[in-house]
């Protein structure tokens, strides 16, 4: 069971719905919210979701809600204690009731035109079911780069670029509920198995061009952390359900790009220092190829990556 808290004042119809969830974030959800709240685009929901937090979020949630929402500003407030960004996310997706939803991260801001791109996108496009975008990124390092979203050839650009991560698009909320929503056995790279779930339904993608409205903050203390190597069977449990979603689908050569992937992951485990991790996933790999060019490609990108290569994806179509 949730509990919901909604301002029920707001009587436009809201094309896009925002969907955050939150967990443990005290210090820094004020600024996402901030950011969402000072959109020049009206009517807009927002629905919030404390995934069981400890530390004051839910009460900082209810006193921004009631400063903050108002006729053409709608905000609920969720409570739903069952863990994980999946389930949260999933809670919020059975309150959307817009024709659009956009799934943000708690610690991430957006420029104050973001929702009006997305929205004259749309309009300019109407059979669009994604309409997606590049952002910009800034790691615990803080050297900031930009991550960009596909202009074509979504779903090679996705597997090896994560092109559909939470915060690079819009989607359809019904395109979203047929695809069986998010994944709550996945820990980790759950966008990503989501990604390539929608991709699968043959979706109409418009890239809304290369302006980033959207900034996104890495965390030491988020999904992703700081190192793979920190807890492998995250990574590779995604990729395994992505190779499931693509053999069911016949899509044996994208289930090789996988194992690229999956060489790519073990190769960062190498330069993380865990070597026996490394060659654990790059021998299971290598098991698992039929052909002789495929498995000496897979161990040159595991090297490669090892020793600090970048750029993988640049060589995948002419070996594979």
């Amino acid at each position: 069971m949730f509990f919901v808290q909604r301002f029920t004042g707001m009587k436009p119809f809201s094309l896009i719905t925002i969907v955050v969830p939150v967990y443990n974030r005290v210090n820094i959800v004020e600024r996402t919210l901030d950011s969402i709240v000072a959109q020049t685009h009206r009517p807009l929901s927002l629905i919030v979701v404390d995934n069981g937090s400890t530390d004051g979020t839910m009460q900082l949630l209810e006193r921004w809600q009631r400063k903050n929402a108002d006729e053409t500003f709608s905000v609920e407030v969720v409570s739903h204690p069952q863990k994980g960004a999946c389930n949260a996310r999933n809670c919020g997706l059975e309150n959307v009731k817009s024709d659009f939803v956009m799934f943000f991260d708690s610690d991430d801001v957006m420029s104050p035109d973001h929702v009006e791109r997305a929205v004259s996108v749309i309009n300019r496009e109407p059979a669009a079911d994604i309409v997606g975008w590049n952002v910009d990124y800034v790691p615990v390092s803080g050297r900031r780069r930009v991550l960009k979203f596909a202009s074509g050839d979504f779903l090679f650009n996705h597997i090896f670029h994560a092109s559909l991560s939470t915060q690079r698009y819009v989607c359809r909320t019904e395109l979203f509920r047929q695809s069986g929503g998010w994944n709550p056995t996945i820990a980790g790279w759950d966008d990503y198995e989501m990604g390539v779930r929608l991709l699968l339904m043959n979706p109409k993608i418009v890239y809304a061009g290369r302006k980033r409205t959207v900034t996104v903050y890495g965390q030491a203390e988020s999904i992703t952390g700081t190192a793979y190597s920190d807890n492998p069977h995250k990574w590779e449990h995604s990729l395994d359900v992505c190779e499931q979603h693509l053999s069911l689908n016949a899509m044996s050569v994208a289930v090789k790009w996988i194992a690229v992937v999956r060489a790519i992951l073990a190769g960062n485990y190498c330069r993380e220092d865990r070597q026996q991790e490394g060659k654990r996933l790059i021998e299971s790999v290598v098991s698992r190829l039929t052909g002789w060019r495929e498995r000496v490609f897979i161990r040159f990108v595991y090297r490669y990556v090892s020793w600090g290569g970048r750029g993988v994806s640049r060589l995948v179509k002419l070996f594979m």
